[in-house]
């Protein structure tokens, strides 16, 4: 049976549903009370963000005479966010469908989803922490605890903030002064029994470590946000000043679920276009869809990008965790794995 059918049957879907709307609507307000000016932008663009770690849909666009250019569905909604920034729109949030390829199966995934996008003006990376804070609490009604799946979590105190070099060395057995040596990544591995290849080279393997044994610990035992990334897994962010080896990207866990993403963004045009022929490079060795590269978003950067910090939030992983859901599909109305034979 497929979710309509069983909407019919299964009046506890409804609820799932109808809880959804009501937290969409609730984020709406959190933002609008902060002032925040709520905007839509394309889901169709002619161009992307060079991004080495995603795969795209391509399609074509037809004019009347038949004409035809390449198109693509939005990854998320940031080159048009910055360019809205770069012309004074101040903070600014969105709420919208965004897409990618191959994500589809497993528990968390589905290849369009819904993205919560917001940018903080005048702000760093540790203002929009405190914003995810805020509205996780404000989403349940100031409320102390978080249940999901048996478990509680104190959302009430401050989150527990841990680097990464911090949580390699607690979770992966990789002392922080060796996080990027390959041969300490290597030994962490085979203690941690993780098989590798003689070829990987030190991102391969830093990103098994990473997924095996420093993700599933994180927001666990408490909210956790985990922050100052490799600068090699953020090329749109801005490096740390006090160890340019690191940029200042964090991600936020509740109860093993990474919820959000976000960083300092990169204002300077010229460091931005190198990041973003070093991505092109990339996608190409990893054989993703070739595209072309948004060259209007570093336009809007040299205009003058102000100092901001954004970050985007997965609104159905949100809505799995206060509908106690441990399945995507059962969140969305009409998923991937429902409508399509794959």
């Amino acid at each position: 049976m497929t979710k309509w059918q069983d909407l019919n049957t299964n009046p506890n879907l409804w609820k799932i549903f109808k809880t959804r709307t009501r937290l969409i609507n609730k984020t709406r307000t959190f933002f609008d009370n902060q002032g925040f000016l709520e905007v839509q932008t394309p889901l169709l663009a002619p161009y992307l963000i060079p991004e080495s770690y995603l795969e795209i849909f391509e399609t074509k666009l037809k004019n009347k005479m038949g004409k035809e250019t390449k198109a693509y569905l939005a990854t998320s909604p940031e080159m048009w966010h910055k360019k809205l920034l770069a012309a004074s729109s101040g903070n600014i949030y969105e709420i919208t469908k965004s897409f990618r390829n191959t994500d589809i199966g497993g528990h968390f995934h589905n290849p369009e989803f819904t993205l919560l996008e917001w940018y903080r003006t005048g702000s760093d990376y540790k203002e929009t922490m405190k914003d995810c804070q805020q509205l996780i609490r404000f989403l349940n009604n100031n409320k102390p605890l978080l249940s999901y799946q048996g478990k509680q979590l104190d959302i009430g105190k401050p989150f527990l903030q841990i680097t990464i070099a911090q949580a390699f060395e607690k979770y992966a057995q990789v002392k922080q002064k060796d996080l990027f040596s390959l041969d300490a990544l290597k030994i962490a591995a085979k203690k941690n029994r993780i098989t590798v290849k003689d070829e990987d080279i030190w991102e391969d393997i830093y990103n098994l470590l990473f997924l095996q044994t420093v993700e599933p610990n994180l927001g666990i035992e408490q909210p956790t946000i985990i922050f100052d990334f490799p600068q090699q897994f953020a090329p749109l962010a801005k490096a740390n000043p006090q160890n340019p080896k690191f940029k200042k990207r964090f991600e936020v866990y509740l109860f093993g679920i990474e919820l959000a993403d976000a960083y300092d963004e990169l204002t300077d045009p010229e460091l931005q276009e190198k990041e973003f022929i070093k991505e092109q490079k990339l996608r190409q060795k990893l054989n993703k869809t070739p595209y072309l590269a948004d060259k209007d978003f570093l336009e809007a950067l040299r205009k003058g990008l102000p100092d901001c910090s954004g970050v985007a939030l997965g609104i159905d992983r949100l809505i799995m965790i206060f509908t106690d859901q441990t399945d995507i599909n059962n969140v969305i109305l009409f998923a991937g794995e429902e409508i399509f034979d794959l």
